[in-house]
């Protein structure tokens, strides 16, 4: 498969994934974040939001999980550089979410073959309200290595 380069500008739309109860579960056990918002209906049915919320960190981590199964960043991805969130509404058992992505930045670093790219989310709920705002600073493979790599996998035919 072809690796298709990101371009400064362009958006990636996310697949859809609703947030269930085991999630925010299995997230809680995973961290160790037991915070009664997240755990405990009896204690979260009395707060301002009525019912369980979804870890902020659990929602960001399932947006980059998200943009990861759009197929573009793949075997490029060299690691990730920082993260840089705003949360600005919870996520609630049932909500189903997807993000938009924005290509922010890419520039070129000191080492040749290599890439910061800058991922700028707006992560929604069903109703299409933004819920989270982040931005996501990754190393990559360069441009010119990601496609002499391709070039390099493919089969005369």
């Amino acid at each position: 498969m072809e690796t298709q380069i990101l371009r400064v500008g362009e958006v990636l739309v996310t697949p859809r994934r609703t947030v269930a109860e085991a999630d925010i579960n299995l997230f809680a056990g995973l961290v160790g974040d037991f915070t009664p918002i997240h755990v405990d209906e009896v204690f979260a049915r009395a707060t301002a939001f009525g019912g369980r919320i979804a870890h902020g960190t659990l929602t960001m981590s399932t947006a980059t999980g998200l943009l990861t199964q759009t197929g573009r960043l793949g075997e490029n991805v060299i690691g990730l550089l920082s993260l840089n969130w705003d949360f600005a509404k919870p996520v609630m058992i049932g909500d189903t979410i997807h993000a938009r992505v924005t290509i922010a930045e890419r520039r070129p670093t000191k080492k040749p073959g290599r890439d910061v790219v800058v991922f700028a989310f707006e992560v929604v709920n069903q109703d299409d309200v933004v819920i989270q705002l982040g931005r996501m600073t990754v190393l990559m493979r360069g441009e010119q290595t990601a496609s002499e790599a391709d070039a390099g996998r493919q089969t005369p035919a």
